[in-house]
C-alpha cells in the first residue's frame, strides 16, 4: 500500500475516566480500518513528544479531523476556564471548522451533572443541535459507530473532503426547496451568501451573513425552512 496517501482523521472527544471502556470500544472498531484511518485524541497520544500544550494540540486535532466523534457521559469534565470543559472546547473548535463532520453518541443510562446536562441540551437543541445516538452497551456502541462512520464516509466520498465551511452551507441549502418548480441559484460575496429562488412567475432572495452562519449553521438552516413555510402560506 502507498503510505503517502493521506489518511482520514477521526477524533474521539470525551471525558476519560467515566468513558474509558466506551472509548476503547470505538478504538477497536477503527482498528479494522487502520490502513486508511488515523485516530486522534486516544491513548497513547502519540509516538513522539510535541512542543504544544495539551489544550493547543487537542484543539488542533478537533480542527484538523475529517470526522469528530463526541461521546457524552455523566461528567462535564475538566474545565480549562470557568464553565468551559476541555471536551466542549474541542466540540466548539470542530463546529467552527465544519459542523457536518460531527457525530454524537450518548450513554442511555447516564445521570449527568448539572453542567453536563446543560452541554447535552446545547448539542441536542432541536433547531441548532445534532441528532444524538443513544446506546446502552459498548458492543451496541461499536455497531452504531461503524454504521454512522461508513454512512458519513460514503457521503463525504461523493462530495469530497476539501469543501469550506460555507461550501457545506450551500450544499445543504440547495438540497431544500420551497416547492418542486423552483430553480435555485446562489452567490457568495465577502460578507454574505445570497440564495435566490426563481418561481415561474416571481423571484425571492435570502441573504445570510457569513458571521452569523459561522456561529450558527444549523440555526440558519432552520431559518431557511421558516422562510419556506412563510412563502408557502403567502401562496394561499
Amino acid at each position: 500500500m502507498n503510505e503517502n496517501i493521506p489518511k482520514i482523521k477521526v477524533m474521539i472527544s470525551s471525558t476519560i475516566k467515566d468513558l474509558y471502556p466506551d472509548r476503547d470500544a470505538i478504538v477497536k472498531v477503527f482498528e479494522k480500518y487502520f490502513f486508511f484511518v488515523e485516530l486522534l485524541g486516544i491513548e497513547p497520544i502519540g509516538y513522539s513528544s510535541t512542543p504544544r500544550s495539551p489544550y493547543i494540540k487537542t484543539i488542533e486535532w478537533a480542527e484538523q479531523s475529517d470526522f469528530f466523534i463526541l461521546l457524552l457521559g455523566n461528567r462535564y469534565g475538566y474545565e480549562i476556564k470557568p464553565d468551559l470543559s476541555a471536551t466542549e472546547a474541542e466540540f466548539n473548535a470542530a463546529y467552527k471548522n465544519d459542523p457536518t463532520k460531527i457525530i454524537i453518541f450518548k450513554r442511555a443510562d447516564i445521570e449527568p451533572d448539572d453542567k453536563q446536562k446543560k452541554f447535552i441540551e446545547r448539542v441536542s437543541d432541536y433547531y441548532k443541535g445534532f441528532f444524538i445516538t443513544k446506546y446502552n452497551y459498548t458492543h451496541e456502541l461499536q455497531e452504531k459507530v461503524k454504521l454512522s462512520f461508513l454512512n458519513q464516509l460514503k457521503e463525504r466520498m461523493s462530495i469530497g473532503f476539501n469543501l469550506t465551511y460555507f461550501d457545506h452551507f450551500v450544499r445543504l441549502a440547495i438540497q431544500r426547496r420551497p416547492s418542486p418548480d423552483v430553480q435555485i441559484y446562489y452567490a457568495i460575496t465577502d460578507k454574505d451568501i445570497i440564495l435566490t429562488y426563481k418561481y415561474p412567475n416571481n423571484e425571492r432572495s435570502i441573504h445570510f451573513n457569513k458571521d452569523t452562519l459561522y456561529r450558527d449553521l444549523w440555526g440558519c438552516i432552520a431559518k431557511l425552512e421558516d422562510y419556506f413555510d412563510k412563502w408557502r402560506n403567502d401562496e394561499y
